[in-house]
């Protein structure tokens, strides 16, 4: 159930990106939103949800 759970997560935090850099109009956005998505996800692990 957890990998389901993830790819919905994922899915959601690309279209997200997308979204945004369809708006912005900056790739220079694109690595700062994926660091920040990483370091989030990252933090929430090593909580144990």
């Amino acid at each position: 159930m957890d990998s389901v759970l993830y790819a919905v997560l994922w899915f959601a935090i690309a279209l997200i990106v997308v979204v945004t850099m369809k708006l912005v109009g900056g790739w220079v956005l694109l690595p700062v939103v994926l660091v920040i998505i990483l370091a989030f996800i990252a933090g929430r692990m090593r909580e144990g949800w």
